[in-house]
Formats: structure tokens, sequence, C-alpha cells
């Protein structure tokens, strides 16, 4: 039996992101209990006199940060916790997460992949790590992917930036994965 190379997101993209979070839950919880935060920068810029009293678009957008920064940090933690596999190749093939951020992974056989590769695409300005994956036919990948994109007919770019591992390890660890799994297949 071969090995199981798995790939997540990066652990610290992920803590970042649900720290982002919590200067809006606070920012949210404190306009409708304390208003310490805003009774701090309200003195600050107008001093002591008395102000109007807040117009009901602020409680929206107190809630809305709220609602915003518990999704943030909630997702985030789950990430940390439970992280979600982005790709994981074992001797079936590979589970490409392409389909949405709660949808199950996709598989592509070993015998529908035809060349695996690493390429720093130019994204306007920025150059970003990303997978070149040729498969001999689309069928059940999706025709807008999701972290990923299509650029020929067959060939599917994945960005992999967030992940935790290089791009270029991960595309080492396929070809030593694919390996042994020709080789378990011809012995067989």
């Amino acid at each position: 039996m071969s090995e199981t190379v798995e790939f997540e997101k990066s652990a610290w993209k992920v803590w970042l992101l649900a720290l982002l979070g919590v200067p809006f839950l606070l920012i949210g919880v404190d306009f409708f209990f304390a208003q310490k935060l805003f009774g701090v920068f309200r003195d600050l810029i107008y001093g002591t006199e008395e102000l109007p009293a807040f117009e009901p678009r602020d409680t929206i957008i107190a809630a809305l940060f709220i609602i915003g920064g518990a999704v943030l940090t909630l997702w985030g933690l789950k990430e940390l916790v439970f992280p979600k596999k982005v790709f994981v190749a074992d001797h079936e093939g590979i589970r490409l997460a392409v389909n949405g951020p709660f949808r199950p992974a996709v598989l592509v056989p070993w015998e529908l992949l035809t060349d695996v590769g690493y390429e720093v695409i130019n994204d306007e300005g920025d150059l970003c790590p990303s997978i070149r994956v040729e498969v001999a036919d689309r069928t059940g990948l999706p025709d807008h992917p999701w972290g990923a994109r299509w650029v020929g007919s067959n060939e599917l770019l994945i960005d992999t930036a967030g992940w935790s591992p290089p791009a270029s390890d991960i595309v080492d660890s396929l070809v030593r994965l694919r390996q042994s799994v020709d080789v378990e297949a011809s012995a067989e």
C-alpha cells in the first residue's frame, strides 16, 4: 500500500484571519453594551460636548460588525482545530478541494492525470506559486473551480499561495507517490 500525501491551508494565515475577526467583534459589542471604545474616541475628537444619539444605520453597522467578526473568528478557529484538506493524494488518485468551501473534494484518478508541474504565475504583478494539473478528461471537475482556474482545455492551475508547504515540495511528493503507485500497479 502506498503512502498518502495531504496538504492544507497554512495555519498561520488561518490564525491571522481568525484574529482579524476579533476587532470587529469588540467594536460591535462595545457599541451595543458599554460604548467605552466609542466614548474614548468621541472624547478625543469632540471633547466633552454632548453629541446627538446614534442613528439606526449605526446599529445595523454594529450588528454587521458582530456577525462578520463572529464568522471570521469561528471559521478560523474551526480551520485550526479541524483543518480541511485542500489536496489529498493516495493510491486512488488526487482529491482536489475545487468545488467550494462546503463541498466535498473531487477525485481525479491516476489514470486520468497526464501531467503535474510547478509554476510561478504573474497575476497582475504578483508572483503566485501554483500547481499545474493536466487531466485527460475534465468530467467531474467544475467549470469554475474554487481557488484554481482552467488555463487550457484540460490544464488546471491551482493557486497554492495559502498552503503550508511550498508548491515545489507538493509536486515532488506527487511525483514520488505516482511512481510508487505505478510500481505497485506493475507488480500486480
